[in-house]
């Protein structure tokens, strides 16, 4: 018996692990979280009902989508300095107001802003979507 064999012996090379786990696949799951309502509850439990004997519990699931997330290569990376950028945009979906005394239902959109790097946005909602009303909604934005 050479070396080679009695190490091979010795330390053998260990199968790889096998965890008992449906794979979820990260890649698909992460495509599906750009789109609009879809959230990672959402997706763990569609994971859940296709695999029900061998799917994560959703702690471990996010756990392993956030070390997928983490491997992905970032892209346009932007440092701000405190103060030096106001971002502005509208959250998306529309609100419904009623109206305590006629009970009419108008659609409101929520104006966002947050100023870089502050992580607490100023919120506004305001009555119409027009252009001299967002010069307003800036300057209260900038103001807050």
């Amino acid at each position: 018996m050479d070396e080679a064999q009695l190490e091979a012996l010795l330390f053998p090379n260990p199968a790889p692990e096998r965890s008992g786990y449906a794979d979820p696949g990260f890649a698909h799951i992460h495509q599906e979280l750009k789109r609009k309502g879809v959230t990672l509850q959402l997706l763990w439990e569609e994971y859940g009902a296709a695999h029900p004997c061998q799917a994560y519990g959703y702690s471990q699931f996010c756990f392993h989508y956030q070390r997928f997330a983490a491997s992905l290569k970032r892209s346009m990376r932007q440092t701000h300095r405190a103060g030096e950028k106001l971002f502005i945009d509208y959250s998306g979906d529309t609100v419904a107001i009623i109206d305590a005394f006629t009970g009419e239902i108008r659609r409101a959109e929520i104006f966002v802003a947050v100023l870089a790097p502050r992580s607490t946005p100023t919120r506004r909602r305001p009555g119409r979507n027009s252009c001299p009303t967002g010069l307003t909604r800036t300057c209260v934005a900038s103001n807050s």
